[in-house]
């Protein structure tokens, strides 16, 4: 899930609000460089965008791809005055890296007295000692900076799993990897397994009334790409049937991130 913020009165007395946020459940999207926030030495940086004169900071759902300075970012969601990142309005949703090159999204924002006395991912259980050895050899940083394990997800025979994508990529994230692998588990272990994947393209209608619809070999890249790592991970490629759907639903600016997805299951035949 994309969390966004929305910050205090004090921080809009800082001009890092221009304008008065979208109201509440708003469904907003848009194509908007990227901004890298300076948070200071114990932080990481963190990404905002500006729309219609309101900042919305940036963060992507796991294994999304960080927003990256040199490229647009398509931001799709639902604000949430109640939650706040990166200094700006909360938007629950998606954030796609769009592929093609941006030269214009170069801006790096320094941090400022309000920045660096946010909650701002700071990197909890680090000793000055070890912020040493990370600065002296930044791949110690793999053995001190562990992330928590992904939690098992649960299927079942006959029921429908779903894979999002991001704006025309093929590539599917760490906690739906984990899904793959336990379809493909659930696969071996049942005898006459079918494995049915129907996978779709999609469009996004924009805040502005433009259009974006993915390349047209979209939905068999993606088919392809999940069939592929079922059978890798040991699932009956014989099993597997492979359903391309072309046709691409209207956009109504509203989710139009769920159009890009695959559909996954796994049944019995008798």
């Amino acid at each position: 899930m994309m969390r966004f913020g929305f910050p205090g009165p004090w921080l809009a007395l800082g001009a890092l609000l221009v304008a008065a946020p979208a109201s509440a459940q708003q469904h907003l999207s848009f194509l908007a460089c990227p901004v890298a926030q300076d948070t200071g030495d114990s932080s990481d940086v963190c990404f905002f965008v500006m729309h219609d004169g309101v900042r919305y900071g940036v963060a992507i759902p796991p294994d999304w791809g960080k927003p990256q300075l040199g490229h647009m970012l398509l931001v799709e969601g639902v604000v949430d005055g109640d939650k706040q990142e990166c200094g700006g309005t909360a938007i629950d949703g998606r954030a796609s890296v769009m592929p093609e090159l941006s030269p214009e999204c170069s801006e790096i924002a320094p941090a400022t007295p309000e920045i660096l006395a946010m909650e701002l991912g700071r990197r909890p259980g680090i000793t000055d000692e070890q912020r040493a050895m990370i600065l002296a050899d930044p791949s110690s940083s793999l053995q001190i900076m562990r992330l928590p394990a992904l939690p098992v997800p649960e299927v079942a025979l006959g029921r429908t799993e779903t894979i999002y994508f991001p704006f025309e990529r093929d590539r599917a994230s760490g906690p739906d990897a984990m899904v793959l692998l336990e379809l493909a588990r659930l696969a071996k272990a049942t005898r006459h397994a079918a494995i049915a994947i129907r996978a779709f393209r999609g469009a996004t209608l924009l805040d502005n009334g433009e259009i974006l619809t993915e390349r047209e070999d979209m939905a068999r890249l993606r088919g392809e790409k999940i069939a592929g790592i079922l059978a890798g991970l040991g699932a009956p490629e014989e099993a597997i049937d492979l359903e391309i759907v072309d046709a691409v639903t209207a956009p109504t600016g509203k989710a139009d991130w769920q159009s890009r997805r695959t559909e996954l299951r796994v049944s019995a035949v008798r």
